[in-house]
């Protein structure tokens, strides 16, 4: 498996839940908002990651899963490309969120180390309304 730098023609890759998004993440790779990356194998692209920072020291962390071709190891890899790579970037608080009602979602950022700082959610967060979890990890 292979991570590489992601580029524009990657996000027709993406599971995006609406046409909008895919300016978003145009707006972000052109802006050089953070870094974002592709796992691929010989097969094609597996998931994307990356962070968008705020400011220095601290970015909101994003996983997209692509493929669900060998799962285990692309998390693994994403979480261990990730911690180098928060180390380089010399980020000293990542954060992400997730919908409440998504407990995969929940139970993938906590494996990441990251813990949950709106117990009660955050409501009307997300683009549809729903609710969501914020997580953050201090390094």
């Amino acid at each position: 498996m292979n991570v590489r730098k992601m580029t524009i023609a990657d996000i027709e890759y993406l599971n995006l839940e609406a046409d909008w998004m895919k300016g978003r993440y145009e707006s972000y790779l052109n802006a050089q908002t953070g870094p974002a990356w592709i796992l691929e194998d010989e097969s094609g692209p597996l998931c994307a990651f990356g962070a968008a920072f705020f400011w220095e020291g601290v970015a909101e962390v994003w996983f997209n899963l692509i493929s669900r071709r060998k799962i285990f190891s692309q998390i693994k890899i994403a979480r261990q490309y990730l911690d180098e790579q928060t180390k380089i970037f010399k980020a000293h608080r990542v954060f992400a969120t997730t919908k409440c009602d998504f407990k995969v979602g929940q139970r993938f950022l906590e494996w990441f180390g990251f813990k949950c700082e709106t117990p009660e959610g955050m409501a009307g967060y997300n683009p549809d309304g729903s609710s969501a979890y914020l997580y953050a990890k201090v390094i």
